[in-house]
């Protein structure tokens, strides 16, 4: 259960989400984060455990002296990175499930380290990055005297902010580090990705060069009112459900919204964009058109599934019609859904079908996925 006032959470989320926009804002996070918690000490760190270093540490509460200790001496001696490194991201553990209190005792960092700083041995904390050697993650300690008094709080609300605090590091990762404010436009125009700001409406309200490419053309993304309009059904009603989510203030973004555009499967990711030129929070946001609400991200999938489908087509001689039904399985469609996404009958699209296998020399849809796959790291693609 969420112990906060609904407006002092609405005002956290929308700096969670402006930090991704300008990163230095992340302290500001930090510290409303703390403010809402109680007496805390918030840090955002990261940790690469194949070579036992820290990879930053961004804190509210420490005094300097601890903090530059931390970077200087302990950050390999921390007894809970070896536990955290294992945490799924998103889960919100406490402290003292991740590490018993009588072995966190018994270690150096907890009495050199830790017991100095008011006894700050418990809290808990939510990881938002893990891959196989490396972690980001969100550390909220508290004194073991005020455990019972604040943990059910704590608890609720990194619970509740966690997913938004996911979504943004992910929107920051995708911009590289840029800051953007008011000179949104340049700075979005150096991500090497298709970006579309969009309105509440779902109308483009800005589109970078890359973009302004898919806009274009028989296999364009958006009406000639440059509104999003997928040709993919199911991935349009993913697209208008994460938006509408992003006016109410509920959830972040959703997953990632796969989809073809022609030939080319695409993968869109929406969040929530808040800067300095878009202030306005809803309702309010409602009522002005041509307002920045949301980033729409349009990239191709890093699996090998996509790259390999270019080469199988032309390998095997699949029509283009041949090569998008191939695609869109591929993508977790049905041969019924590609049939009326293209409104044509289910038989015609399974003989299509048995034209994509015979062409390709296999006979059930499970050896052309291998196959597309082997393809896609195949050296016909250097």
């Amino acid at each position: 259960m969420l112990d906060v006032a609904e407006d002092s959470y609405g005002a956290l989320v929308r700096l969670v989400y402006s930090a991704g926009l300008d990163r230095l804002k992340w302290s500001e996070v930090l510290a409303d984060l703390s403010s809402l918690i109680g007496r805390s000490w918030i840090a955002l760190h990261g940790h690469d455990i194949s070579r036992n270093v820290n990879l930053g540490f961004l804190t509210h509460n420490y005094a300097p002296e601890h903090h530059s200790s931390y970077l200087q001496h302990f950050a390999d001696r921390n007894p809970w990175n070896n536990r955290a490194a294992r945490v799924p991201v998103g889960a919100v553990i406490p402290s003292r499930q991740l590490l018993d209190p009588g072995v966190l005792r018994r270690t150096e960092f907890y009495n050199d380290w830790i017991r100095p700083q008011e006894d700050i041995g418990t809290g808990a904390g939510v990881t938002l990055f893990r891959d196989h050697a490396r972690f980001l993650r969100l550390s909220c300690n508290i004194r073991f005297r005020d455990l019972e008094s604040i943990e059910a709080r704590l608890l609720g609300l990194l619970e509740a902010i966690g997913p938004h605090l996911q979504a943004s590091f992910q929107l920051s990762r995708r911009l590289a580090g840029a800051r953007v404010g008011q000179h949104y436009q340049d700075a979005l125009q150096l991500i090497p990705e298709a970006i579309l700001l969009l309105d509440h409406t779902g109308r483009i309200t800005f589109a970078n060069a890359r973009a302004e490419r898919l806009l274009r053309g028989p296999n364009a993304v958006a009406t000639a009112d440059r509104r999003i309009a997928l040709s993919d059904r199911s991935a349009q009603q993913a697209l208008e459900r994460t938006l509408a989510a992003i006016l109410q203030g509920t959830v972040g973004p959703g997953g990632p919204i796969r989809f073809h555009a022609g030939m080319s499967p695409l993968v869109a990711e929406l969040f929530p964009f808040i800067s300095e030129a878009a202030p306005i929070r809803p309702p309010l946001l409602l009522l002005l058109d041509g307002l920045p609400t949301a980033m729409l991200i349009l990239r191709r999938p890093t699996s090998p599934l996509g790259n390999g489908l270019q080469v199988a087509a032309a390998r095997h001689g699949w029509s283009p019609t041949e090569t998008a039904l191939c695609g869109h399985l591929l993508a977790g469609g049905s041969i019924r859904s590609f049939a009326e996404h293209r409104g044509v009958s289910i038989h015609t699209v399974r003989n299509q079908m048995r034209s994509v296998l015979e062409k390709a020399g296999v006979r059930r849809q499970s050896a052309l996925v291998a196959l597309v796959a082997s393809l896609g790291r195949s050296p016909e693609l250097d």
